[in-house]
């Protein structure tokens, strides 16, 4: 009985082995003809590459000069902008009420400055004026009392202490006369250089806070340093992009002309040509040809960035960077797009 039942088990175990089995030999294998497309060069001696589709100015990567709150986007994705175009602009009040602050500064600097250049005053000069008439009364008095003791025929006419009064009211008048007139001079010749030079450097420190205080808040407006398109936005009105400068907010770029950025190994250097021809096609299909046209070779040679997994290829190598103009968009590409390139090596 339990035989029985041992090679019934035993023979529906290795049916299902054999169903698992058959499945594995008849499932298409990934990567045939029935799903990739090989692929196949136009030209007979061919230097093969990975491009990268970029903008005509190339990507321009905007960040923020420091770290405050996103308080209005005025611009989305695909929209055209022009050079000087607001994009998006960072909270400011906090420096706008500091600009205040030093704008009030300035203008008090300033009054001062033209106080100091409108001197002397009227009211000033003849307050002057009367104070040194006066004076010169007060001083012609007591010469003219003094004078009568030095006049007198007889010297003993008059007291010891009569004369010395009157000499002393003289010198003390006499002095007086000179404070005067010195007061005078002061005031009728205005500000002292000095003081103005003073005044002067006051006023252009206050301006300058008032520029520096513009240009920080300049700075919160972000603006767009071409003619070109907005190619992608990655904050939102209310978010605090960080300061890092490696930190990309918005990219922009002029698609009116696409570029293609090919990266060919500097093992086949010797073979490239600036007249020989090249052709991308869209990874995965040679359904479309793009027809290339050459425009400069970069001079500074990178590392490898873009693997295509082809069985001979190398990895560890340096490449260098070749510029083509894509002359026919059509259908159209997008940035950043990965292409097959195709460049024609034969003989020059």
């Amino acid at each position: 009985m339990h035989r029985k039942y041992f090679f019934t088990i035993l023979f529906l175990v290795l049916c299902s082995f054999f169903l698992i089995a058959m499945f594995f030999i008849f499932k298409p294998v990934a990567g045939t003809n029935q799903d990739v497309q090989f692929k196949q060069s136009p030209y007979h001696n061919f230097i093969s590459g990975t491009g990268s589709v970029e903008p005509k100015s190339g990507n321009i990567y905007v960040g923020v000069p420091f770290n405050r709150i996103v308080k209005k986007i005025y611009v989305s994705v695909n929209e055209r902008v022009k050079k000087g175009d607001l994009l998006f602009q960072l909270d400011n009040q906090d420096l706008m009420a500091n600009l205040r602050i030093k704008q009030e500064e300035y203008e008090s600097a300033l009054a001062s400055l033209h106080k100091l250049q409108a001197l002397p005053r009227k009211e000033d000069l003849s307050v002057s004026k009367a104070l040194l008439k006066k004076g010169q009364i007060s001083f012609d008095e007591a010469k003219a009392q003094y004078d009568m003791v030095l006049n007198l025929p007889t010297p003993g006419a008059i007291s010891k202490e009569e004369r010395d009064r009157r000499l002393y009211g003289f010198q003390a008048a006499e002095a007086a006369l000179k404070e005067a007139e010195a007061e005078f001079a002061k005031t009728a010749s205005g500000t002292w250089d000095l003081e103005l030079k003073i005044a002067e450097t006051q006023v252009a420190l206050a301006k300058a806070n008032v520029e520096a205080m513009e240009a920080e808040i300049d700075r919160t407006s972000i603006k767009s340093p071409i003619d070109g398109s907005v190619l992608q936005i990655a904050i939102r009105e209310g978010e605090t992009p960080g300061s890092d400068p490696s930190s990309t907010v918005m990219i922009l770029g002029n698609i009116d002309q696409l570029y293609l950025r090919v990266s060919v190994d500097q093992f086949d250097i010797s073979l490239i040509h600036p007249d020989a021809g090249a052709v991308a096609y869209r990874q995965g299909t040679q359904s479309v040809e793009y027809p290339l046209e050459f425009i400069h070779v970069e001079p500074f040679m990178a590392a490898k960035k873009y693997v295509t997994n082809a069985v001979a290829e190398k990895i560890d190598t340096q490449v260098l960077e070749i510029m083509y103009r894509i002359a026919k968009n059509d259908p159209p590409l997008f940035i950043g797009e990965q292409m097959d390139v195709f460049i024609d090596a034969k003989e020059k």
